[in-house]
């Protein structure tokens, strides 16, 4: 007497009715994905044209958000200048490499200070470091400022995995190949259909000719044994046997495989990066405006609009000199932390949303390496290191492979960091060794020295990018009150968070409402 297995007994068919769901359900968690991490495309460049008779525009910032306005009113013919307190263009796009200095601002103090000492060539990008390739306003610009780009190798098979305590089940507490993983995954998985395919135990609408060939695929595809269809150590899989199904499914592992990447969002690829850091592409837009239109130092204290115009003042702080000067129109392209501090003539509803603005706590750290020993003894090129270690993301360089030294990504939190946050630099340096060396053991006799920027402590930043997604403020942070208008990548819904391509949407929205304003007088 047939009788029914309960629901929760994985028999084959289930197993396969669940499997012909995966394509479906890997897409959804892949758009969800993409969807937290960033909306989409920064949409069309506007396409402008006027010059109105009232055009003088103080821009406050030289982010990319800045710059970008900077040059679309450049091209139009604005009388514009850019306000900016540091001593470089970027903003949150920033590469550390050999002569960078960065005291740490806590409280309204200065606090430590670190000076980089790498060789020259070497960087570490502390902001932003990857651009995927759909995000096209970047692109567009690199292409069109003569800012050369090169690949970006955002997933490297031979990077491993590492799992601590019982997290990965049998495989937690040892190094696993991201392609062991795909091989046995796809292996094992192409075995029990071509096993299921042989014993006719699909309903599947295939002819005998298409069964064979499909059988064919599966062999090539998951490297089985042409005679017995089963799933073996194979040479390009790497040194072993093969880990058990049960085994890796019980790790999650497997959960980092795609069939495809991703097109937005930290999975994507390809991706690419500007060549010698991804500051190269603020640097584009320096390059590109007139060298009087960028006033560095430039600490904005206040920004007072009338009927008639605005007046902007601000501090020197190389001189210690304040001086104050007049606009029709301001475009406020300053972090919400830094924004919320000055003293602005905007409505308490403006003033409310701009409060209301959180910014991460992104932290970031680079190891300048004597020896690219992940190279040498891993061969890894690229890539991350996936696991639950306390590191956030570790990562290798995409560039200067086969060199003597190199810079690792030892640290990229987004996010709670535990107490790193409130330690020294030394303690921050050797919380991120005592964990990198449970997979790379050479990391702490090849480092050489290591720089750690915590976005909340940097100055004129208090913070990464901005948090939240709600509508109703972005909508009022987009408003433009009388004669000033906000241009942060927090106004626009186009990154979440707020990659490069939102600070582009960012500029090209407010160029445009400035735009349509200066041209009503």
């Amino acid at each position: 007497m047939h009788q029914s297995l309960p629901s929760n007994v994985l028999t084959r068919r289930r197993f396969f009715e669940q499997l012909g769901l995966i394509g479906g359900a890997s897409l959804v968690m892949s758009a969800m994905s993409s969807l937290e991490l960033m909306a989409g495309q920064a949409g069309v460049r506007p396409t402008l044209s006027g010059k109105p008779a009232k055009s003088r525009v103080i821009i406050l910032g030289a982010g990319v958000s800045g710059l970008v306005v900077a040059y679309e009113l450049n091209k139009l013919g604005y009388d514009y200048r850019v306000l900016e307190a540091r001593d470089r263009v970027g903003g949150l796009n920033w590469s550390v490499r050999r002569g960078t200095e960065h005291t740490e601002f806590v409280d309204g103090k200065s606090g430590e200070k670190q000076v980089c000492a790498w060789d020259e060539g070497h960087y570490v990008n502390v902001g932003p470091w990857r651009i995927p390739y759909t995000h096209t306003g970047v692109l567009n610009y690199c292409r069109e400022l003569g800012v050369p780009v090169q690949v970006f190798v955002n997933e490297a098979d031979n990077s491993y995995f590492f799992y601590e305590n019982n997290a990965a089940g049998a495989l937690s507490n040892k190094r696993v190949r991201l392609r062991e993983v795909k091989a046995d995954m796809i292996g094992h998985t192409n075995e029990l259909i071509a096993k299921a395919i042989d014993k006719n135990a699909l309903d599947v609408p295939l002819s005998a000719d298409d069964k064979q060939r499909f059988v064919k695929y599966l062999v090539s595809q998951g490297y089985l044994d042409a005679t017995d269809h089963a799933y073996k150590a194979f040479e390009f899989r790497g040194p072993g046997d093969p880990y058990a199904l049960d085994v890796l499914l019980e790790s999650g592992f497997a959960n980092r495989v795609r069939s495809i990447p991703a097109t937005d969002g930290t999975s994507a690829a390809p991706m690419f990066q500007p060549v010698g850091g991804m500051d190269q592409f603020p640097k584009g837009f320096q390059r590109a405006l007139p060298a009087n239109r960028i006033a560095f130092n430039a600490e904005v204290q206040s920004v007072l609009q009338s009927d008639t115009g605005v007046k902007v003042r601000y501090l020197d702080t190389k001189s210690g000199k304040t001086t104050e000067v007049e606009a029709d129109f301001v475009v406020a392209c300053l972090p919400m932390t830094i924004l919320s501090k000055i003293e602005i003539n905007v409505s308490d509803e403006m003033k409310a949303a701009i409060k209301q603005v959180t910014h991460s706590n992104s932290a970031k750290m680079g190891l300048m390496m004597k020896r690219r020993f992940w190279e040498e003894d891993d061969h890894i090129f690229g890539g991350h290191l996936y696991s639950n270690l306390p590191l956030g993301e570790f990562s290798y360089p995409s560039y200067d492979y086969f060199t003597k030294k190199g810079v690792l990504l030892g640290l990229y939190a987004n996010g709670p960091v535990g107490d790193l946050l409130d330690r020294t630099v030394a303690e921050r340096i050797e919380h991120v060794l005592t964990h990198a060396s449970k997979v790379h053991p050479q990391v702490r006799q090849e480092l050489e020295s290591a720089f750690t920027v915590f976005w909340k402590k940097v100055k004129y930043s208090e913070g990464g990018y901005a948090g939240g997604a709600a509508a109703a403020r972005r909508e009022q942070l987009s408003k433009m009150e009388n004669r000033i208008v906000i241009g942060s990548a927090a106004t626009t819904p186009y990154s979440q968070p707020d990659w490069q391509e939102g600070a582009v949407s960012a500029g090209w929205q407010a160029l445009q409402t400035v735009h349509a304003r200066a041209m009503r007088g």
